[in-house]
């Protein structure tokens, strides 16, 4: 059934947005151009910029301004989880909980960001960590209907998963890679997507992986499952991320911060 599924097509301005995928460190002018060419990219830096969190002086109305205000790394993060949240908004009609699904994605992005090695940007690592679940926003988006039946088994007990492969002959790992390669995303996006549940050692994959367990410690589920630390492992448990990133009270106010730029 996997010929139910077809690729998202992307508008320009979000392709555009994607492509900083491909810049860990962009310019101020290159931000400023992808936001100002897509209305909803342009509101969600603007969101960021002026939220309390933000501790503005004065309120903000451009793209500039409002980049300048939170640094290009912090903007080109938000405008990459703004680009897949208005790609894939119709995914609530699924059942799916974007809620949910956008504070798990921005925290595996943050602990993997932090869990970065030698070899893996940190850059990487965070949009990695953001993408992971692409496969499962496009699968809740393209095929709503059939989506729904897959929320529906996992409250019966099912592994999402094998839910997944069930009702469309693929799961959401395998769809991530396929939309992540279709859409000429960085290799290091597409190894994060595809490990994110079996990622080997030292790979962006199992960074992600355990990012996406530490993720659980913080009572964070998926958007399909609520939290369950039982399918953390003792390496993840092992992992003192939590507490080097200040503690679970900075860790949510975080997350808040960077969900509450986005509309779900």
């Amino acid at each position: 059934m996997h010929e139910e599924l077809s690729l998202p097509v992307l508008p320009a301005g979000r392709m555009r947005a994607f492509r900083l995928l491909s810049n860990p460190s962009p310019q101020l002018d290159e931000i400023v151009d992808v936001a100002d060419a897509d209305v909803g990219l342009l509101a969600a830096l603007l969101r960021a910029a002026n939220s309390a969190a933000s501790a503005p002086m004065s309120p903000i109305g451009t793209a500039r301004n409002a980049t300048v205000r939170i640094g290009t790394e912090e903007a080109r993060r938000i405008i990459l989880a703004t680009a897949a949240n208005e790609t894939f908004r119709s995914a609530r009609r699924s059942g799916l909980n974007l809620h949910d699904v956008w504070g798990h994605l921005f925290a595996t992005a943050v602990i993997a960001d932090h869990l970065a090695l030698a070899s893996v940007e940190h850059s990487e690592a965070f949009s990695a960590g953001l993408l992971h679940d692409l496969g499962r926003l496009a699968m809740a988006a393209n095929q709503s209907d059939r989506f729904r039946s897959v929320i529906g088994a996992v409250r019966r007990g099912a592994d999402p998963r094998a839910a997944e492969r069930e009702l469309f002959g693929v799961d959401h790992v395998e769809w991530g890679v396929e939309v992540a390669q279709a859409w000429h995303f960085p290799e290091s996006v597409v190894q994060g997507i595809a490990g994110h549940h079996e990622g080997a050692q030292g790979g962006i994959g199992w960074i992600v992986r355990r990012a996406r367990e530490v993720s659980l410690i913080l009572g964070l589920g998926d958007g399909v499952r609520e939290a369950d630390e039982t399918e953390v492992s003792t390496e993840a448990r092992m992992l003192p991320v939590i507490s080097e990133l200040g503690g679970p009270a900075e860790m949510h106010r975080q997350i808040t911060w960077y969900r509450g730029a986005l509309v779900v």
